[in-house]
């Protein structure tokens, strides 16, 4: 296994590095990569999900480490600044989560309950404070795919800095496994963890 050490170093430095590492690897190789920070790993995943490599991430004692196995894909994005995160000074993360259970919003008409939940998605993005986490299960995790009509809208938020927790089981029942390349696949215990330590959680 190959070791990309980033820890302390700021972006677009673990883009390059974890670039130069899968351009070298051998067929079959696995790399491993490991930084200290949130929004490098936010990055690294972008990064990663872009250009189709298959990965899976674990954390000890505030240090996170990208298991990378599988082909790479190059975008052909050649600067790795582009996938450094967005610095927005007007606005901010509050401790607020958001909790999608549903492609659609409140009781009713289908077709008028997606719009309403596409408008509620898309006015996030001009909220004065951010909600630092959004996590989406049961039918919200169809709201990640990749033909998503809000797909767009949580990519921006996503660059802004807000987390995505998507239930894995839910995209597995709903075999949506190979069209979300966006956020973090997690499991139920990670999301009650988030949700209960929010100090305001909203579910449209």
């Amino acid at each position: 296994m190959r070791t990309v050490d980033t820890k302390g170093q700021p972006c677009p430095v673990p883009i390059i590095a974890t670039k130069k590492a899968l351009r070298e690897a051998k067929d079959g190789e696995t790399i491993a990569v490991l930084t200290d920070s949130r929004t490098s790993l936010n990055n690294l995943t972008r990064f990663l999900k872009d250009n189709k490599a298959q990965f899976s991430i674990e954390e000890a004692n505030g240090v996170w480490t990208l298991i990378i196995t599988g082909k790479y894909e190059s975008t052909g994005i050649t600067d790795a600044e582009a996938y450094c995160a967005v610095d927005i000074p007007h606005f901010s993360k509050s401790n607020l989560v958001i909790a999608f259970t549903s492609d659609k919003m409140g009781e009713g008409n289908d077709e008028l309950g997606r719009l309403l939940m596409a408008n509620f998605v898309k006015a996030i993005k001009d909220l004065d404070e951010l909600p630092s986490k959004m996590v989406f299960y049961n039918k919200g995790v169809e709201l990640s795919k990749d033909d998503s009509p809000v797909i767009e809208h949580l990519r921006e938020l996503e660059r802004m800095g807000v987390e995505l927790f998507l239930c894995a089981t839910c995209a597995k029942f709903y075999s949506l496994e190979e069209k979300i390349h966006i956020g973090q696949l997690s499991n139920m215990f990670e999301i009650v963890q988030i949700m209960a330590s929010s100090g305001n959680v909203i579910k449209p």
